[in-house]
């Protein structure tokens, strides 16, 4: 089932027309959430960013905090789901044509349930691979790089570069070299003692678990800033994860840089596992969930 602009429908009868906006031009907006034990991890922040985004990018009438909320209610009594990946999207809706949105007064929202993201065991216990990709990622000037925009070509591409080099994510820079964030997920280094992300004006997602991550630093007294992080810097860091909503934290083994340069890091390092262990009893505390999600049968396979 998907609820589909204030109505639950059949999937097979969840049409978009070709003429939305969506469609036609990537213009809308998109979160990603984890469902567990029947309960959406973070669902207010992931709408608040939807609705910072669809504030940021001039929509009209969108759906308001309520609707989203009365939507993912009866969706997921339908559904009825222990674990699963909630999908929400917003797009502009049909306009006259053009590029010209003014004529676009009525969005379509949707919101669905899709299968659970289950990850093979070494990407939380070893870690990631990451490698440069050939392009570089938008500045906020150029692009709304804070929200979970629908023009996720770049992304893509990034990805699918990092995945031909045999990596399992891509680490994107900005055309001056500094770090911005993964394909999909946002970075966290440790440098001098000292967790760093990039700031939001170097051009990361304003991810919901970076936030998370960012408020356990100082419940739990870690030195922590945003600060610039430049491609040269990487050789001093010590240790580093990603995080998203969807993988949570993973650490990060080893950076392949453009150059024919990498990174080796300490997989996971002190701080990482400190802050795996916290965001693990927070996940299992608003929702029974043990976290995280693993391919159990992946787990088995490699045990025997």
């Amino acid at each position: 089932m998907i609820w589909m602009s204030g109505r639950l429908c059949a999937d097979d009868s969840a049409l978009v027309s070709i003429f939305d906006r969506g469609f036609l031009y990537g213009d809308g907006l998109f979160e990603t959430l984890p469902v567990y034990s029947g309960t959406p991890f973070l669902l207010d922040a992931h709408i608040e960013r939807l609705l910072l985004g669809a504030r940021a990018l001039r929509f009209v009438n969108p759906p308001d905090i309520q609707d989203w909320r009365e939507a993912v209610s009866v969706l997921l009594a339908a559904e009825r789901p222990n674990t699963a990946t909630l999908r929400l999207w917003l797009s502009r809706g049909r306009g006259s044509g053009g590029l010209s949105c003014s004529s676009a007064t009525q969005p379509t929202w949707i919101a669905a349930c899709l299968p659970a993201r289950e990850y093979q065991p070494h990407i939380h216990t070893d870690g990631l691979l990451l490698a440069e990709p050939q392009s570089t990622h938008a500045l906020p000037a150029h692009a709304p790089t804070a929200w979970k925009h629908a023009n996720y070509l770049g992304s893509i591409l990034a990805l699918d570069d990092a995945l031909g080099h045999g990596a399992d994510e891509a680490i994107l820079f900005t055309p001056d070299g500094r770090v911005s964030e993964a394909a999909c997920s946002n970075l966290f280094f440790v440098l001098d003692g000292t967790l760093v992300t990039p700031p939001l004006s170097d051009g990361p997602l304003a991810g919901i678990v970076r936030a998370q991550v960012l408020t356990l630093t100082r419940e739990l007294g870690i030195p922590c800033e945003e600060a610039s992080v430049m491609r040269a810097s990487l050789r001093d860091a010590s240790e580093a994860f990603v995080t998203g909503s969807l993988i949570g934290i993973a650490p990060i083994r080893r950076v392949l840089l453009a150059c024919d340069a990498e990174v080796s890091l300490s997989a996971p390092g002190p701080i990482t596992s400190i802050l795996f262990d916290r965001y693990a009893a927070l996940v299992e505390s608003h929702t029974g969930t043990y976290w995280p999600i693993v391919d159990r049968t992946l787990m088995s396979s490699t045990q025997q």
